[in-house]
C-alpha cells in the first residue's frame, strides 16, 4: 500500500501492478523485494527512464522505513517482543542460519525474552520483599 499511494503520487506508470508486484514478492525473505523492484524498473524503464531511476530511489527509502521502522514494529507487537529485539533477531539469525535464521530467531528470542523478564521480575519482587 506505501509503494502505491507513493508510485500515484509521483505519478509514476504501473503503480498498482508493481505495488501488488512487491507486495507479492516481499513474502519471499531477502530477495523477493530485489527481484520486484527489478521487475518495476524494467516495467518503467520502458515508459520513462528518467521516473526508474525515480523509482529506484524511492524504492531504497521506503524498504528502508520497512525493514528498519515499520516491520520491527508490527512483528514485535505480534509476538510480544520489543522493536529493537525483533532486529537483533532478524540480524543475528541470518547471519548465523541465513533465511531459516530469520524465521526461526523472532520466536526463540520471543520465548527467552518471556522467560528473562519472568524471572527478572521474580527477582524484584524477591529483592523488594527483602529490603521492607
Amino acid at each position: 500500500m506505501l509503494f502505491f499511494v507513493t508510485m500515484m503520487l509521483l505519478n509514476l506508470p504501473y503503480a498498482l501492478v508493481i505495488s501488488i508486484l512487491i507486495g507479492c514478492l516481499s513474502i519471499i525473505p531477502v530477495l523477493g523485494s530485489a527481484v520486484g523492484c527489478i521487475l518495476g524498473v524494467f516495467l518503467i524503464v520502458m515508459v520513462n527512464p528518467i521516473k526508474a531511476g525515480i523509482f529506484i530511489i524511492i524504492f531504497l527509502i521506503i524498504k528502508q522505513v520497512e525493514d528498519n521502522l515499520i516491520y520491527p514494529k508490527i512483528v514485535g507487537d505480534s509476538v510480544g517482543l520489543p522493536s529493537i529485539w525483533v532486529l537483533v533477531a532478524i540480524t543475528l539469525g541470518g547471519k548465523i542460519f541465513g533465511v531459516a535464521g530469520m524465521i526461526t530467531f523472532i520466536p526463540l528470542f520471543s520465548v527467552v525474552y518471556v522467560l528473562l523478564r519472568k524471572e527478572v521480575y521474580v527477582r524484584l519482587k524477591k529483592k523488594s520483599l527483602e529490603i521492607e
